[in-house]
C-alpha cells in the first residue's frame, strides 16, 4: 500500500513531462516546416508572421507556466533518469533545426563572412563587405571570397558597416568555416557543442548551490532559447559558455581565473565585463587578489581590443554604429527618451534625443550596479547573486530588446527565478509582429503600442514581488525584535 502511494505521483510527474516534451518538440517541428513561408522570395507583407507570432508566444508561456511546477514535484524523486531525459529532449528540439532556414533572422550571413576573412588571414575589422565588394586594390583579396560566398555575400545585413564582434566571436566563426565554408548547419554544430557544455556548467552550479539539476530545463526547454539559437543560430552560446565558467569559478573562490572568463565572454559581447563589479567588489580587502584578478582581465580585454583600435573607428565602423543608432523593442529607451524631450531646448541645443536617453540610461544602469554591490558578498552563492542582478538590470536598462538577448539572463533564472523575468521571455515573440507592422509602414504603431504591450506586464509583475519581499523582510525583522 505504502509503495503504491509513493510511486503514483513519481509516474504522474513523468507523464508531466513527457506530455510538455512531445508538446516543445512539435513546436520545433512546426517551426522547422514553416521556413519556405519565409523564404526570401516571400514578400514581408506576405508572411504569416501573426500566426507565427501566437503560436511563438503560446508555446512560450505554456512552458514558463508548467516547467517551475514539474521541477518542484520532481525534487523529492531520483532525477538523474528525468536529468538525462531533459538534456536529450533538449538536444534533439535543437537538431531538428538541422537544415532549416532561419524565421525572420539573417544575422548568421555575417558570422559566415567573418569567419571566411578570419580563416583566409584577413581581418574582418579593415573593410565592410560593401568596400569588400569593390573594384580597388585594397579589396581585391576579397574577391575569391565573395565568389564562394555566393548568396551569403549578397544576404549580408548592413554591408556598409565593418563587423561589430570582438576577436573570441570571430574565433567561433573560423571554427564553423573550418569545419564546413559557409555553412549555416556548420555554425549550428559549433552552437550546439558550445551551448551544451555551457549546460554541463550550469548543472555543476545548481548542484553547488543546493539547488535540483532538473532546473536547468527553464534554460534548455525555454522555447525562445531554442528558436533564437538553433533555428536563428544567433551566437550567444559562444558568450554563455565563458560567462558560465566564470560564474562557476566565483562561485567556488576562484574570483582570478572568474575574471579571466568574464574578459573571455567580453571577447564575444562586451557587457559581461559588467558582472566583474561583484567579483572586485568582494575582493576590495584582498589587494594581491584584486590586482590579480584585474590584471588579467585587463591584460585579456587588451588583447582582444588591439585588431578593432588597430582598425580605427570611423563612419563605418560597427561599433559606433550599435551605440549611436541601434534600438529595438525597449519600453525603457521609451520612458528615457521621453525624459530626454522634456529637457528644455536651449540646454540640450544640437545634441539628438536619442543621445540623452542613452546617456540617462548608462547612468541608470551605473547607479544601479553601484546600489547591488554596495554590500560585500559575503560568500560565493552572494556574489553570483549579484552578478544575475547586474545582468537583469543591463537587460532591463538596454536600448535593444532583441528576443536572443533573453538568452544573456535565462541561465541565471534556473539559479534565481524570478517571475517577472521568465515573463518578459514568453512575451519577448512579440518583438517580431515589427515585421508585420513595418510591411505595413506602421512602424509607429508597433513602438508605441506593442512595445508597451510586451514590457507594462512584466514591470508590473517585478514591481508587485518587490513590494511582497520588501513587506516579507519587514515582517521576519519585526518578528526578530519581538522575540
Amino acid at each position: 500500500m505504502t509503495s503504491n502511494t509513493t510511486q503514483s505521483p513519481a509516474r504522474s510527474t513523468w507523464l508531466g513531462w513527457l506530455v510538455l516534451a512531445a508538446f516543445l518538440l512539435g513546436a520545433c517541428c512546426a517551426l522547422r516546416l514553416s521556413d519556405p513561408m519565409f523564404g526570401l522570395d516571400v514578400e514581408l507583407k506576405d508572411m504569416p508572421i501573426l500566426p507565427l507570432v501566437a503560436g511563438y508566444c503560446f508555446v512560450s508561456l505554456a512552458a514558463v507556466f508548467a516547467l517551475p511546477r514539474l521541477i518542484k514535484s520532481s525534487d523529492r524523486y531520483d532525477g538523474k533518469y528525468l536529468l538525462i531525459f531533459i538534456v536529450s529532449a533538449g538536444l534533439l528540439m535543437r537538431l531538428l533545426q538541422l537544415g532549416a532556414a532561419p524565421v525572420l533572422e539573417d544575422d548568421y550571413n555575417r558570422y559566415l563572412w567573418d569567419g571566411a576573412v578570419t580563416v583566409s588571414g584577413q581581418s574582418p575589422y579593415t573593410l565592410s563587405p560593401q568596400a569588400a565588394a569593390g573594384d580597388d586594390g585594397q579589396s581585391a583579396a576579397l574577391s575569391k571570397l565573395r565568389r564562394q560566398a555566393g548568396p551569403v555575400f549578397d544576404e549580408i545585413n548592413y554591408p556598409e558597416y565593418r563587423t561589430v564582434y570582438p576577436p573570441v566571436a570571430q574565433a567561433a566563426f573560423a571554427l564553423a568555416h573550418l569545419v564546413t565554408p559557409f555553412s549555416l548547419d556548420a555554425w549550428r554544430e559549433v552552437l550546439f557543442a558550445l551551448e551544451l557544455a555551457a549546460l554541463g556548467f550550469l548543472i555543476a552550479i545548481l548542484k553547488r548551490l543546493g539547488r535540483s539539476p532538473l532546473w536547468c530545463a527553464l534554460y534548455w526547454w525555454n522555447p525562445v532559447v531554442i528558436k533564437e539559437l538553433a533555428n536563428s543560430a544567433h551566437m550567444e552560446p559562444a558568450l554563455i559558455l565563458p560567462l558560465m565558467a566564470g560564474v562557476w569559478l566565483a562561485l567556488v573562490a576562484r574570483p582570478v581565473w572568474a575574471s579571466g572568463l568574464l574578459a573571455v565572454a567580453a571577447g564575444v559581447k562586451l557587457w559581461p565585463l559588467l558582472l566583474g563589479a561583484a567579483i572586485f567588489r568582494r575582493l576590495l580587502d584582498d589587494w594581491k587578489t584584486l590586482g590579480a584578478a584585474m590584471g588579467l582581465a585587463g591584460l585579456l580585454l587588451v588583447l582582444f581590443a588591439w585588431p578593432i583600435l588597430q582598425a580605427g573607428f570611423g563612419d563605418d565602423s560597427g561599433f559606433v554604429a550599435y551605440a549611436q543608432k541601434w534600438q529595438a523593442s525597449s519600453a525603457a529607451f521609451l520612458v528615457a527618451e521621453w525624459f530626454a524631450n522634456m529637457v528644455p531646448g536651449g540646454l540640450l541645443q544640437g545634441v539628438e534625443s536619442g543621445f540623452v536617453a542613452r546617456a540617462l540610461l548608462v547612468i541608470a544602469l551605473a547607479g544601479t550596479i553601484a546600489f547591488i554591490v554596495q554590500k560585500k558578498a559575503r560568500d560565493g552563492r552572494e556574489t553570483v547573486h549579484q552578478m544575475f542582478l547586474i545582468a537583469a538590470a543591463l537587460y532591463l536598462l538596454s536600448p535593444s530588446q532583441f528576443p536572443w538577448y533573453f538568452v544573456w539572463i535565462a541561465p541565471f533564472l534556473c539559479l534565481f527565478p524570478v517571475r517577472g523575468l521568465m515573463l518578459a521571455g514568453a512575451l519577448l515573440p512579440l518583438h517580431y509582429l515589427y515585421f508585420h507592422f513595418a510591411a505595413r509602414d506602421l512602424e509607429d504603431t508597433y513602438r508605441h503600442g506593442i512595445v508597451w504591450l510586451m514590457w507594462l506586464p512584466v514591470w508590473a509583475v517585478l514591481a508587485v514581488d518587490m513590494v511582497r519581499a520588501r513587506t516579507a523582510m519587514s515582517q521576519l525583522s519585526e518578528e526578530r525584535y519581538a522575540s
